[in-house]
């Protein structure tokens, strides 16, 4: 045990001597990209012929002025704290301060501007500042303490921690200490957790941080009263009208894929192009889905039931169909009619749900919220097929809907697009 525990101190500050190094690097980049890259890039395409207009004598300086904000957004952005997704909330709200402060000085000021370089500069600042919050999650280790007898769960944990047993260890060393239980503590170590909040470092509950880790929601330990029901409500009005929005951004996009889509599985597999099901949606309203088909016709002898890896039903085709989600994009009229939503859980085949709800009651709760052509289990567990790999993907669908937010939708968007480049889950 002490050797493991050893390996596992040695593992940590090489970490974070790696971390060190990261932040060093993203300091750099933050100051070569802005002012070495991006200048020779927005004046080339913004005022370059045949690209753009003649150049003012006064575009340098508003050039560099929003390069200067994209680096400060990049500096800013190393601050964030907390789960992904609210990084991703924080670094948009960085970004409109900062450019829009920018703005405002600007117009008050009478001096030269560009509408196209500000608008420019800002989305740069969103693809940099968002560049920047991955890196440093995904590159800077944690130290993690779990005080107590924390064993079995700690075991949750995707990256190595402590257990620490002694209220007189010396607690500063670690990046966030864990508890199971907040309130039931003895006096030695409300002491000591004191002292440690005191010198900045975050106390949490360790189911709660193993969840927010995880991203997945402990069935066993899941209450309805988790779930915000007033923020649901306000958010699915606000949600709706982004859906309707996306759908018909894509529509000169989508339409041609899926009538080429269309007349490959007609000339390949014969019969109809469009697989048509019923699927349980909103408040257990059942609807119907339409899709490209990408399996055999099927015999009416034959029992209906869950794809599965390999399985020998879907053809050349529509593996590749399925690969890259062409098979979903039919979909999208369901988003425009409201039996969906662009990103939410997965529309179950009504058999099946009635049989999942039987074997897992809280499988109902995932109807709180209009389903999804993607979602957050989709990213994370991909397609189930059995009751063990379903209830892994109701614990993602609660996460989801106990933490919605614009910003945990803009995360999914990111990751839907790594996972169609991956082919991540399809079946």
């Amino acid at each position: 045990m002490l050797q493991i525990r050893d390996e596992h101190v040695v593992r940590v500050e090489q970490g974070r001597t790696a971390g060190r190094w990261l932040m060093v690097t993203v300091v750099i980049a933050a100051v070569f990209i802005p002012f070495i890259v991006l200048p020779a890039v927005q004046s080339f395409f913004l005022y370059a012929p045949p690209f753009g207009r003649p150049a003012n004598p006064d575009a340098p300086f508003n050039i560099y002025l929003n390069c200067f904000l994209n680096s400060l957004v990049m500096v800013w952005a190393m601050r964030v704290q907390g789960r992904l997704d609210r990084k991703f909330a924080a670094l948009f709200t960085r970004v409109i301060i900062v450019h829009g402060a920018a703005a405002f000085i600007i117009l008050l000021s009478r001096e030269y501007y560009s509408n196209q370089v500000m608008l420019l500069s800002a989305g740069l600042s969103v693809i940099l500042g968002l560049a920047v919050v991955l890196i440093l999650d995904r590159g800077l280790p944690r130290r993690v303490a779990v005080i107590g007898s924390g064993e079995r769960c700690a075991l949750g944990l995707k990256i190595p921690c402590d257990i620490i047993t002694d209220p007189k260890a010396d607690l500063r060393a670690y990046d966030v200490l864990l508890t199971n239980s907040l309130t039931d503590l003895s006096s030695e170590w409300s002491a000591a957790l004191s002292h440690a909040m005191l010198s900045g470092k975050p106390v949490r509950h360790l189911a709660e941080y193993v969840e927010e880790d995880r991203g997945i929601v402990s069935l066993d330990h899941f209450d309805l009263e988790h779930i915000p029901h007033g923020g649901l409500t306000s958010y699915r009005s606000r949600k709706r009208l982004l859906d309707i929005f996306l759908v018909v951004l894509s529509l000169p996009v989508t339409v041609p894929i899926v009538i080429v889509g269309a007349i490959v599985v007609r000339i390949t597999m014969g019969g109809p192009a469009m697989f048509v099901q019923q699927r349980v949606g909103l408040g257990g309203e059942e609807f119907r889905i339409y899709k490209l088909r990408t399996m055999a016709m099927a015999r009416s002898s034959e029992p209906g039931r869950a794809t599965s890896e390999g399985d020998l039903r879907v053809t050349p085709v529509g593996r590749f169909l399925r690969r890259y989600r062409i098979d979903e994009l039919p979909q999208l009229w369901n988003v425009l009619k409201g039996d969906m939503s662009v990103i939410g859980p997965r529309p179950e085949w009504t058999v099946l749900s009635e049989a999942y709800t039987k074997e897992l009651p809280v499988y109902r709760y995932r109807n709180l919220v209009r389903p999804g052509i993607t979602g957050w289990a989709q990213i994370c567990g991909g397609y189930a097929s059995h009751i063990d790999e379903v209830k892994n993907k109701v614990g993602y669908d609660l996460y989801y809907i106990k933490n919605f937010s614009f910003a945990l939708d803009v995360h999914i968007i990111i990751r839907t697009v790594w996972t169609l480049w991956t082919g991540f889950g399809a079946r």
